[in-house]
């Protein structure tokens, strides 16, 4: 009786480990599908969110590996992740739906080896109190009006002005700030939510 019981809490808290993480969510096939289930999206539970793939556990109970290849879309903890083309190559990464309306802001923090270890040794880097590079400060922005898939593109500072013009003409109180520099690159969530609101 006592190596039944040992066995049995030993298989429970190997399932409990594995599940360790994973938050309730739905993922949308690229089919149109809508899959409810449970979600892990990040190695670390305070890390940024892995842009290659997710793991997902549906209604067979069975873990599967989900990538932006088969799933334009997750949902979990209130957030939104888009598939999206990023990079030279236009590979598909996960990036966070960040302010959603006529214009999307998206965010993306890499996850490659290359990306990382340039971050860790660049000064310029935000870094939080442990010394690693903050996902929030060290963020990628992407824009794109609601109604033209075609219209992504990624916001660099150097050209923000210019890409703000692109998307937030119609607004020309908006388009003044921004020309004046009273609002910038590093505002560009309010600049987004402000746009969407008006």
């Amino acid at each position: 009786m006592k190596k039944l019981i040992l066995i049995l809490l030993c298989a429970h808290s190997i399932f409990s480990f594995s599940q360790e993480g994973f938050e309730p969510g739905y993922v949308i096939t690229n089919k149109g599908d809508t899959l409810r289930g449970k979600i892990k999206d990040r190695k670390y539970s305070a890390g940024a969110a892995n842009s290659d793939k997710i793991n997902f556990i549906g209604a067979s109970g069975k873990e599967e590996r989900k990538t932006p290849d088969v799933i334009k879309q997750y949902y979990k903890k209130g957030v939104f992740f888009r598939a999206l083309p990023i990079g030279q190559e236009n590979k598909l990464k996960f990036a966070e739906i960040l302010e959603d309306g006529d214009v999307i802001l998206f965010g993306y923090v890499s996850n490659s080896m290359v990306s990382t270890t340039s971050e860790l040794l660049s000064k310029s880097v935000d870094k939080n109190k442990d010394g690693r590079p903050d996902p929030d400060k060290n963020m990628e922005y992407f824009l794109q009006r609601k109604r033209d898939p075609n219209s992504l593109m990624k916001v660099r500072p150097k050209k923000f002005e210019e890409t703000a013009m692109f998307y937030f003409q119609s607004d020309t109180g908006l388009v003044k700030k921004i020309e004046k520099r009273s609002l910038g690159y590093d505002d560009i969530r309010l600049i987004v939510k402000t746009y969407n609101e008006s």
